[in-house]
């Protein structure tokens, strides 16, 4: 039984490009790789090493300290420098810059995998930490934190497939190849969690991915595992929808999914979970989509993370008409890329490159015609056109009492906005200002 939550919106999700495409490897790595110490939401990491050393694939790189999360080559090679480099996120990072001999060679110093039977908690932050897994569908938090916090304090562990944004593929296809794994990791998450059942979440129309999980769970007799399809609705994906989809349950206000005992792992992350479990591989690689009008052949690849945004690219046959927009992640809540330099980082599920007519030209935005339409899309019940009201007006007092901290920048008041009116932004304003309206006051 599924439940349904309030507001959403039904994007064309413009997915049959690459729905269809396995996961392919590069027919050859980059010649660099470039890892940003800031690969999780925490903060910088540590350098391991210096510019002349060796490196091997899986040999740690970068640690954690006070923030940050571990990193390891992706490659085989030797340190080249230790410099600011284009990030995806926006800006410049520092990053290890990596020179690759293409030899492929493996780091020796790895630990044996574990036996999932007499897995402890203990041991699963101890190798989860070392293998630098972070949220791996957008929030790039420390995966091991999470699991520390949730550990004895739900009954329902949800693996998010839902991958509800227009365009993207890679959690679908890792869901349908490899869906033994993440069962298997999923299944130990659940253990060392002692959550009462598991639930892996996808979109009713991923029929492939749909029978493949349920083929293995009636080989495995998995009785407390559930594959759930549920209807395509945008922001389906997002932690608080998923819980309220699946369990009927509304995370509060400023609360927590644990308020509910739920906890919500991206399926990529659970897969990095059993590969750092159970094949004793670390966040090296992962799926990314390359899509979008503008690319001459879409496909899913596995991918070095470090790789250069420009060579993957490359790997599709590059744009056969000028990309008006190119974003990491889909065009709801993706980021504006103007540098291809950028590297893949742990959290990059897609690279989407748009032709002029697949999203809304960038024309100011009109005047409010107060339809309601951005009320009713709201998932989070929050009421943007009198957030911006409000904004204009500079009232601290009133934008203090509409809860713009539940704002989880889903884009759907913008997109249903028939004026253009950019919302989204607007709310994020309202948020600025009332943080610079507290530290002044």
């Amino acid at each position: 039984m599924t439940h349904s939550f309030f507001g959403g919106v039904y994007p064309a999700t413009r997915k049959d490009m690459t729905r269809r495409k396995p996961m392919t490897r590069l027919s050859r790595s980059p010649k660099e790789i470039v890892i940003p110490l800031l690969m999780c939401s925490d903060g910088l990491s540590t350098p391991m090493v210096s510019p002349g050393d060796p490196v091997t694939v899986g040999q740690p790189i970068a640690r954690r300290g006070e923030t940050g999360a571990a990193a390891h080559s992706s490659i085989s090679g030797r340190v080249f420098i230790i410099e600011r480099r284009p990030h995806p996120w926006g800006g410049l990072s520092p990053a290890i810059v990596i020179h690759n001999d293409e030899r492929n060679e493996l780091y020796a110093g790895q630990l044996p995998p574990l036996d999932p039977r007499q897995l402890t908690l203990a041991q699963m932050l101890e190798r989860v930490e070392a293998a630098g897994v972070v949220g791996m569908g957008g929030g790039a938090f420390p995966t091991q934190e999470k699991i520390a916090r949730s550990a004895g304090k739900i009954d329902t562990l949800i693996v998010n497939a839902a991958e509800c944004e227009p365009y993207v593929t890679s959690d679908y296809r890792l869901l349908l190849e490899r869906s033994e794994n993440i069962l298997r990791g999923a299944q130990a998450l659940a253990r060392c969690l002692n959550a009462e059942r598991v639930v892996v979440v996808t979109e009713g129309d991923k029929l492939n991915a749909v029978e493949a999980v349920e083929r293995r769970l009636r080989r495995k007799g998995a009785s407390r595992v559930q594959i759930l399809p549920v209807r395509t609705c945008y922001p389906l994906g997002a932690e608080k929808q998923i819980i309220q989809t699946v369990t009927g349950r509304e995370v509060p206000p400023n609360g927590s999914p644990l308020d509910v005992k739920c906890a919500v792992f991206n399926v990529a992350t659970v897969y990095a979970i059993h590969d750092a479990l159970f094949q004793n591989k670390p966040l090296t690689h992962r799926a990314v989509t390359v899509t979008g009008g503008a690319v001459t052949r879409p496909r899913n690849l596995w991918v070095p993370i470090g790789t250069p945004l420009r060579y993957l690219l490359e790997a599709c046959g590059g744009l056969k008409e000028t990309a008006d927009r190119m974003l990491i992640g889909g065009p709801m809540m993706g980021i504006g890329l103007t540098n291809l330099d950028a590297p893949v980082t742990k959290d990059t599920n897609s690279l989407v490159c748009l032709t002029g007519w697949e999203h809304k030209p960038d024309v100011p935005g009109g005047v409010c015609i107060r339809c309601g339409k951005c009320v009713a899309a709201c998932p989070m019940h929050l009421a943007p056109t009198i957030i911006r009201r409000s904004l204009e007006e500079r009232d601290l007092n009133r934008l203090a009492q509409y809860h713009l901290e539940d704002c989880n920048s889903c884009g759907c008041c913008s997109f249903i906005c028939p004026a253009q009116i950019p919302l989204v932004e607007t709310v994020s304003q309202a948020v600025s200002l009332l943080k610079r309206g507290a530290e002044n006051s």
